[in-house]
């Protein structure tokens, strides 16, 4: 300890208080070890990576959700022979009950003309000697129809106009989707509570060897009149500095993964008569991210030097 002299090791006020040099210092001596801390950014990130992966899934799945609407729809089909006429009139009156949020009637000719357009079979209904489909109104219920109990009574009530030949209630994807979606949403936090956890673990163990590192250091500091948080701030600069580190790593990673995933889905939707893409993180998403990662580095940081700094006094 000899080979400490007062004058190289002496902390003034002025020093102590400036948290910009520390900070400075702390990423220089990051910076130094470049393979040691890029391989720390990595686990973090990589433990960051699947709880935000799924949320972006999820994000993703809900905007789907929102784009059809997420309510149930009931396709009234009308008797053969009814008139257009008659089934534009029907499909008014629907319109004007309390429980209808929307009611659309198609005739068979615009029917097939979708038909054909959507689906490969243009010349196969050329031969056809009559239109096979019949005329249709599309009911949507309100949203205060939230059970299928209640929408089923307005189904019930619908098929009993004379016009109506049969009902078709298309409520049972909406609540399985809306059940997968609840699934996945809490899934989300559990697995992100879990892997927080680990970050915030594999953080503590980073900053306490790095503490052994500079035990000594740690001692000519108390011993000229460093402070605690003065000793203390390095350490957590160091941690959110890893923190930011894995929240880019994790960021380039869920981007990475996006990429790979998103021809393979548009493939997919494609196949239904749908144009869909994967959308990443956003600003806000982004932004988020950072803060998480910053936050987690300081936490762990926080939690191992208040741990194993007061083991180490000067004797």
């Amino acid at each position: 300890m000899a080979r400490y002299s007062r004058k190289q090791t002496q902390v003034s006020a002025e020093t102590q208080n400036d948290a910009s040099k520390i900070a400075k210092a702390t990423l220089k001596a990051q910076s130094q070890t470049p393979f040691a801390t890029f391989f720390t950014c990595a686990v973090i990130g990589i433990a960051l990576v699947l709880p935000c992966l799924l949320s972006v899934l999820l994000s993703n799945i809900q905007t789907v959700n929102k784009d059809w609407d997420g309510s149930a729809q009931i396709t009234l089909v009308l008797k053969k022979g009814v008139p257009v006429l008659d089934g534009g009139v029907l499909a008014e009156t629907i319109l004007k009950r309390q429980s209808i949020k929307s009611s659309q009637f198609i005739d068979n000719n615009s029917a097939l003309d979708s038909f054909k357009t959507r689906f490969e079979f243009a010349d196969a209904i050329e031969y056809l000697d009559e239109n096979p489909l019949p005329h249709v109104i599309l009911v949507r219920p309100d949203d205060s129809l939230s059970s299928i109990e209640h929408i089923e009574q307005l189904k019930t009530s619908l098929i009993k106009y004379p016009e109506v030949d049969s009902a078709i209630l298309d409520v049972l994807w909406v609540q399985r989707l809306n059940s997968i979606t609840e699934v996945l949403h809490r899934a989300v936090w559990v697995i992100a509570s879990m892997l927080a956890l680990v970050v915030i673990l594999v953080l503590g163990n980073t900053i306490r060897l790095a503490i052994e590192n500079k035990k000594e250091e740690i001692i000519v500091m108390k011993l000229v009149g460093g402070t605690d948080a003065f000793v203390r701030r390095p350490f957590l600069y160091m941690g959110i500095f890893l923190g930011l580190g894995a929240s880019i790593i994790a960021w380039l990673l869920i981007h990475l993964v996006l990429f790979m995933l998103n021809d393979p889905i548009e493939a997919l939707a494609v196949s239904y008569q749908s144009t869909f893409s994967l959308s990443g993180l956003g600003f806000e998403s982004t932004l988020l991210l950072l803060i998480l990662g910053m936050a987690l580095g300081w936490f762990g940081s926080w939690l191992a030097v208040r741990k194993h700094l007061d083991e180490i006094e000067p004797t």
